[in-house]
């Protein structure tokens, strides 16, 4: 799982400093790699109803899955982004806007899903700003070590997406002292995209690779 990890750390930061400059291969390497996980994590159940699996049948619903969310996400770049983006804001609504007034109990969940619409509403109408912001945030997650390959390996056991659920404003320890590696991934990185477009450099990006301008003028 040693190489695994150092892809989804690479990958993690390709999404955090360019993911919105890449536009459409951004969206493809995170559909890529939702639908990988998602491969991954239900290929016991898939071939084990089938009466078939292994390292084959697992190796055969990663790529297939990893395909298909690629294939998808570099169709339809704005439900691509929606989709994603109703999973973060859902997941900020949950862990970050509920704890401020409320423990618990169904008020929790009905803020996760209201933030989920909205975060939903703003990927699909602005597509630009809300793939800075997903690619930042999922980037962050990867890049931070917050989800690991043996996160999706206890997810993929349990079958329970507990495992992958984090505490975004949580510390990570560096050398010995606690830092908020997540969250200043996200910053750092949300910032150097901003950046990005700010400078100029997507616009001379997309003159020379196809596909880079679907997502320049969405956002402004």
């Amino acid at each position: 799982m040693e190489l695994v990890d150092v892809g989804l750390l690479l990958a993690g930061f390709v999404l955090v400093f360019f993911g919105a400059a890449l536009s459409v291969y951004a969206a493809a390497l995170l559909g890529f790699l939702i639908g990988a996980g998602g491969g991954y994590v239900l290929a016991p159940q898939l071939f084990g109803a089938l009466g078939t699996g292994g390292v084959v049948g697992l190796a055969v619903a990663v790529v297939v899955g990893g395909a298909l969310g690629a294939a998808l996400a570099y169709v339809a770049l704005s439900v691509a982004t929606a989709i994603p983006s109703f999973v973060v804001g859902a997941y900020i609504g949950l862990y970050v806007i509920t704890p401020i007034f409320t423990e618990g109990g169904l008020v929790r969940y009905l803020v996760m899903i209201v933030a989920g619409v909205v975060g939903a509403f703003v990927g699909f109408t602005l597509t630009k700003f809300a793939l800075m912001f997903v690619t930042a945030f999922v980037g962050a997650a990867f890049a931070s070590g917050s989800i690991a390959a043996a996160d999706l390996t206890a997810v993929r056991d349990g079958f329970s997406p507990d495992p992958i659920l984090f505490d975004p404003l949580a510390t990570t320890p560096v050398a010995g002292v606690e830092l908020p590696a997540f969250g200043a991934l996200f910053v750092l990185g949300l910032l150097t995209q901003i950046g990005l477009f700010r400078l100029g450099w997507v616009t001379r990006l997309a003159a020379v690779v196809p596909g880079i301008g679907r997502v320049l003028g969405n956002g402004e």
